[in-house]
């Protein structure tokens, strides 16, 4: 299962679908997997920034990354476990990292 969903994400980032929303639930074990494109959530990683409406840009990803504190703070006060991962973490050099972060958590 765990394979399985990290394959999905993994080509999901693969094909440049990073404005999907992907996000796996696992209710019996009350854990949320979200998957945040690096770019549209607020993650650094290459640093890039539009020059074409530069101000509109940052105002959307200002929105975003306010909008996954709300949602993380929702879950985890009902008790569930969050994990974001970033899309540059599905990257072949992280890859089996991520992986072995999320086994952890199904044991």
């Amino acid at each position: 299962m765990i394979e399985q969903m990290l394959e999905y994400n993994k080509r999901f980032v693969e094909t440049k679908a990073y404005e999907q929303f992907k996000t796996s639930k696992y209710p019996d074990k009350k854990i949320a997997i979200f998957v945040d494109g690096c770019f549209w959530h607020g993650h650094d990683c290459r640093n890039t920034r539009p020059v074409d409406n530069a101000e509109y840009w940052q105002k959307k990803r200002e929105r975003n990354m306010r909008h996954d504190k709300e949602i993380t703070a929702l879950f985890e006060n009902r008790g569930w476990t969050v994990i974001r991962i970033w899309e540059c973490e599905l990257k072949k050099k992280n890859f089996e990292n991520l992986k072995e972060k999320i086994k952890k958590l199904f044991k």
